[in-house]
Order: C-alpha cells, then sequence, then structure tokens
C-alpha cells in the first residue's frame, strides 16, 4: 500500500515569508508526519520538498489487509495533526490561510528494492500502482485522504468511506474508481475561504443550512445596494 501527500499551494506559502522561516517550517512538518508514520511502522520512501512517499508491506509486512488498515488509520492520524497545528503554524509564520494537505493512497503489487546509478543507489518503491497512488493524491480535497479502489476493498468494513468521482490514469486503460476517507466519523470540512482587502470569509459548504445561505445572499444584496447609493 502506497502513500503520497504534499501541502496545498506550497509555493504561495513559501512566497509568505522568509526563507529561514520555510526551512523551519518545512523541518518541523516533515518531523511531525514522519513521527506518526513510524508509529505506525510505514517505511518512508522519501522527502521531495514537502511531498512524502511511504509505503506498507516492505520490509515487514501483516498481510495486505492489515498494512491498508495501518497506511488509511496513519493517514487519518496525519490529517488530524494538521488541523490541530493548524492555529500554531498561522501565528508562528503568519500565514494568511489554513495549511491543508492532500493525501492519495493505492494498494498493488510493485517492485520495491535498490534502484539507482552504479555510484548511488535508493531504497524504494516503482511500478504503475505507485504512479495511481501519486496520480490519487493530486487530485485529492485539501484537507482530504483519496484512495483507489482496492484499497477500498481492504478497509471498507472497519474504515467509513464515501465513493467520489471515477478517473483516467495515463497507463490504465479503465477508469479507477475512487474513495474518499470519512474522519472521526466526519467528513473533512469543504471549507471555502475568501479574503480581500475588505473581507473575510470562511465557510464550509457541506455544512451550510438553508437560512444561513439565505441570511448571506441578504448580506450581500443589501451591500450591493448600499454600495449603489453611495
Amino acid at each position: 500500500t502506497i502513500f503520497f501527500s504534499d501541502i496545498v499551494d506550497i509555493t504561495s506559502i513559501s512566497e509568505q515569508i522568509e526563507a529561514e522561516e520555510i526551512s523551519e517550517f518545512l523541518s518541523f512538518y516533515l518531523t511531525e508526519m514522519s513521527n506518526i508514520a513510524e508509529k505506525y511502522g510505514g517505511t518512508i520512501d522519501k522527502y521531495v520538498g514537502d511531498a512524502i512517499l511511504i509505503f506498507f508491506g516492505d520490509t515487514d509486512s501483516e498481510g495486505v489487509k492489515k498494512d491498508a488498515l495501518k497506511c488509511v488509520n496513519m493517514a487519518i492520524d496525519m490529517q488530524t495533526k494538521m488541523l490541530e497545528l493548524e492555529n500554531q503554524w498561522a501565528e508562528k509564520f503568519s500565514l494568511r490561510e489554513p495549511l491543508k494537505m492532500r493525501i492519495g493512497i493505492n494498494t498493488g503489487y510493485c517492485t520495491v528494492g535498490n534502484f539507482g546509478s552504479e555510484d548511488r543507489l535508493d531504497y524504494t518503491v516503482i511500478g504503475g500502482q505507485v504512479n495511481l497512488a501519486s496520480r490519487l493524491e493530486s487530485l485529492a480535497k485539501p484537507g482530504s485522504i483519496l484512495i483507489s479502489f482496492d484499497t477500498y476493498t481492504q478497509v471498507s468494513k472497519l474504515i467509513e468511506c464515501v465513493e467520489a468521482d471515477k478517473v483516467q490514469v495515463k497507463g490504465i486503460r479503465e477508469e479507477v474508481r475512487t474513495f474518499e476517507i470519512i474522519i472521526n466519523g466526519n467528513k473533512l470540512p469543504n471549507m471555502v475561504e475568501i479574503e480581500t482587502e475588505h473581507l473575510k470569509l470562511n465557510a464550509d459548504i457541506d455544512r451550510l443550512e438553508v437560512d444561513e445561505i439565505d441570511k448571506l445572499a441578504k448580506f450581500v444584496e443589501d451591500a450591493r445596494k448600499n454600495r449603489d447609493n453611495r
């Protein structure tokens, strides 16, 4: 089972803070995530900037099902930790927007071993299933965990999931079914954030009630009338 993650819009974040702070932030972030990975017994393949590649099933394995469960539970812990650290990071690094992480997970047959040149080898995982996990990560919503059907079949009896869109992946003839993990019995907030010089709005689109939408619509209408009457 292969895990990919990265931080959403890291380029924009890096433009907000100094180079020294970027180094400090990445070190802290990767340490927090690595501690969780080690807790679940994942093999940390590599870091690529803020991106992390982890796999389960080698060198030690408890079977496909348990490996997949450990990977998904690790991902849930990571997203939970990100929520816990949001305010802390925002204050420490003066970030204008909360940090969000995307995660993609896939289960399948891969090749694991030492690969590289004659002078330098890396112990890593390769194959089409790795590419699919990477593709799922890039398609995941900020703050969410997107898994493949093959991972879903291993964890669905113990982990709550909802089916998401089918995706087309290069090298795979048929469309791939995907599923989004429900964390702690609740889907992660589908937040929309609007911030300008004179406006700041944070809204969880999936949880807005009709009366709240009506209030928002009335506010926009009144604001427009007020602007036109100036």
